[in-house]
């Protein structure tokens, strides 16, 4: 069987090139994705009296937030894009949105989307009552992990900043891209 870039009869150099490429596209679409909710949470005033109220709305878009805004800093499979974004990207972030950058990617791996016993600190506790030992199950809840408004507002506003840097790397890489992407004809509507 042929590989993508046997059919489509190019180089590993344009190969690679279009790997990037679309790696940029993707994340591009990540980047808007989290900007979007966060800016939900945040103009949405979701967190207004939380944890009270939206208690399980704020978390669920919490972590969707993060997970769509880390999706390009994780290693993803497939042959036809780069399995994540080039580090350099992350010069576009302050030191302050750097601390929160890693927070988050911290705080995606061990607690919102794996369940990490280390991380978690998750050795049980024996209470002792007049009944008996009780065992009481320790784990860090992912409520625990949630960024408050301050931060999602600065995620989004990263996300923002990464987004319209993939963009600009698009537009940087696309001319070397056209020879050789496949290619489609619009026809002209029928007027009648």
């Amino acid at each position: 069987m042929a590989t993508v870039q046997q059919e489509l009869g190019i180089t590993d150099e344009q190969f690679g090139k279009l790997r990037l490429f679309n790696r940029i596209l993707i994340s591009y679409n990540d980047f808007k994705q989290a900007h979007e909710i966060a800016s939900l949470l945040v103009d949405g005033n979701l967190y207004r009296n939380y944890p009270k109220e939206n208690r399980h709305l704020v978390i669920a878009l919490n972590m969707a937030a993060i997970v769509a805004y880390t999706r390009s800093f994780l290693d993803s499979r497939g042959e036809l894009a780069h399995n994540r974004l080039p580090g350099r990207v992350l010069r576009q972030l302050t030191a302050e949105e750097m601390t929160l950058h890693e927070k988050v990617l911290k705080d995606r791996s061990t607690m919102m989307v794996h369940s990490d016993a280390d991380a978690n600190l998750s050795i049980p506790l024996v209470v002792e009552t007049d009944r008996g030992p009780i065992v009481l199950p320790k784990n860090t809840s992912t409520y625990e992990t949630i960024l408050l408004p301050d931060s999602m507002r600065l995620l989004s506003t990263m996300a923002v900043k990464l987004r319209e840097h993939c963009f600009a790397l698009r537009q940087e890489l696309e001319p070397d891209l056209l020879p050789f992407l496949p290619r489609a004809r619009v026809e002209a509507a029928d007027d009648a």
